[in-house]
């Protein structure tokens, strides 16, 4: 039958007739009509008149060989943790961060979309404030700290470049770097 007794963890041998719920040999009674029911409705039988037999009787003929099959326990469940709201902002800290200093930095610095190397610093920032807060509180503030330092090193660099135009006077050599040269134009006679 291959399904636990309603009762216990003993294997099911038969249902109830009545509700239809499994039941194992242990558990199974039986009208004087016939009937295998459940003890619940054994009970209802005896309250009504009719008679029901235990299920001690036909355990007790079965004898000490008795060995009733029995189905594996169940695995335990995975447990899964819940994040909330403080977790996922220092994950996006992270994610922000490492993509920050991946995209942003070096050659890809003049290509770098503006806004996205100052997020990792504002969500570090906010995820470091509610990290007390975060289900992994360790782990939320690891990820923050990656999101502030990416952020931080950005605008390092950023305002670097920025002194480094204004001190040395690099100002005209700037667009040269990133615009193409054209070709010299010859006179045609």
């Amino acid at each position: 039958m291959s399904a636990r007794c309603v009762d216990c963890l003993n294997e099911a041998i038969e249902r109830c007739e009545v509700t239809g719920v499994p039941l194992c040999a242990e558990h199974l009674w039986y009208g004087d009509d016939g009937r295998r029911v459940s003890e619940r409705v054994a009970r209802q039988m005896e309250a009504r008149g009719e008679g029901v037999q235990g299920p001690q009787r036909y355990l007790a003929q079965l004898g000490s060989a008795l060995a009733l099959p029995r189905l594996p326990l169940a695995p335990p469940p995975s447990i899964t943790v819940q994040r909330n709201g403080y977790d996922m902002m220092a994950l996006i800290a992270l994610i922000t961060g490492v993509i920050s200093l991946a995209g942003c930095g070096g050659i890809a610095l003049a290509v770098c979309i503006p806004p996205l190397p100052i997020m990792p610093l504002i969500f570090g920032v906010i995820g470091l404030a509610g990290a007390k807060n975060a289900t992994l509180p360790a782990q939320a503030r690891a990820f923050s700290w990656v999101g502030v330092i990416a952020g931080a090193l950005f605008m390092l660099i950023a305002v670097g470049v920025m002194l480094l135009v204004v001190v040395v006077g690099a100002g005209p050599l700037l667009p040269t770097l990133y615009t193409p040269v054209p070709p010299a134009v010859t006179a045609v006679p």
